[in-house]
């Protein structure tokens, strides 16, 4: 039936998707308990640490959905863009460039009215025309007028072809099933971004940039129906933590040889494993900024110099979990036998302790928090 057929969408029932529900199930609702708990570390925190927060974690969307385009943005420009948007004045340090991908994900996230070809081909001028692409080979805010449209990897004899996408002539009625799915579909949100995203990227509409694009839809679809948006978690860098297995689960999920029956639950299984990753990364670093603040309190008004000051600093800010005598003389020009003593004096103070194991000349210290 499928013979000489390579690609998903060369199934007579592409696009009507299958996937186990029993196999999903749990996960989404663990993966859902740990967005409750996110939500709930978020009000602990002050107004200007959850706006740091906010800012870094949609600094780290941008920054890891575009490196995997092999984009490299500069984290001063683009977190002097999200602080125009945050703080709602003009800084200095963005470029035009970043000042429109952050324009992007604040209408993905933000903007809640349905998803159209002209969103979309808004979305992709604003991520390509001020960024660097060989204008001859990308054309942006519209849909690719070819069918060679393939994901490779290696060059000359070595390439590989991981993927090709739909035949051009398809690309505006399956762009029409595509986002009627995305606008009306009833199915969990979990469920839902993760077939967005496959779905998206088998389409592959664009010259450039459908990577992010899909990624952009993801979000939108969390933070439309969860209010889990890319604020407060970062699904880009989680799936760059991972992104070999991404690589490779795409792949295997769009080769009709790998899969006959067009099931998805592999992928929607490990997408939504990833959202979880990227909440729990969150939490972390929620519950390490609060234990950081009751850390400033405590010691407040305990009687340091400005050596130990240093010291408590640089571990407060997670630049070393730990410091022994070696490191401590190098960062303050103490003399061995000052910095012994003034470690021994933030023991007694209860502002260090020894690291169990670590004795003699290899002592070391950590946080009493």
């Amino acid at each position: 039936m499928h013979k000489n057929k390579k690609w998903i969408w060369e199934h007579s029932n592409y696009p009507h998707f299958t996937y186990n529900k029993d196999r999903l199930d749990q996960l989404i609702l663990e993966t859902t308990k740990e967005q409750g708990i996110l939500e709930g570390e978020i009000k602990h925190l002050t107004q200007d640490e959850s706006t740091s927060f906010q800012l870094e974690t949609a600094l780290n969307e941008i920054i890891y959905t575009s490196y995997m385009e092999g984009e490299i943005l500069k984290r001063s420009s683009v977190r002097a863009s999200l602080r125009k948007q945050f703080e709602k004045f003009e800084t200095q340090g963005s470029t035009k460039h970043t000042d429109n991908i952050a324009s992007v994900q604040e209408d993905a996230n933000h903007n809640y009215e349905p998803l159209t070809v002209q969103r979309l081909n808004t979305w992709h001028l604003d991520l390509m025309k001020e960024g660097e692409y060989d204008s001859t080979q990308v054309t942006v805010g519209e849909f690719r007028n070819y069918d060679e449209m393939y994901v490779t990897s290696g060059s000359g004899s070595r390439t590989r072809v991981h993927y090709q996408a739909i035949p051009h002539k398809e690309i505006d009625r399956a762009m029409e099933t595509f986002l009627a799915y995305c606008n009306t579909s009833t199915e969990s949100a979990f469920i839902k971004s993760a077939i967005a995203h496959i779905w998206f990227v088998q389409i592959h509409p664009y010259d450039d940039g459908n990577g992010r694009i899909a990624r952009n839809i993801s979000n939108h679809i969390l933070s439309k129906e969860l209010g889990l948006d890319s604020r407060y978690f970062s699904l880009s860098l989680s799936i760059h933590n991972d992104v070999s297995t991404y690589g490779h689960i795409l792949e295997e999920s769009n080769r009709l040889v790998k899969n006959p029956n067009l099931d998805l639950s592999t992928w929607i299984e490990w997408h939504t494993n990833t959202i979880a990753k990227a909440i729990k990364l969150s939490i972390k670093h929620i519950d390490a900024t609060i234990e950081k603040t009751k850390f400033y309190d405590k010691i407040r008004d305990i009687k340091i110099n400005k050596n130990q000051s240093k010291a408590i600093n640089m571990l407060i800010v997670g630049k070393e979990t730990m410091i022994n005598n070696n490191m401590y003389r190098t960062m303050t020009g103490a003399s061995q036998v000052t910095a012994s003593r003034q470690l021994t004096d933030l023991v007694k103070k209860e502002v260090l302790r020894k690291v169990s194991g670590n004795e003699g000349r290899s002592t070391a210290y950590e946080l009493n928090v």
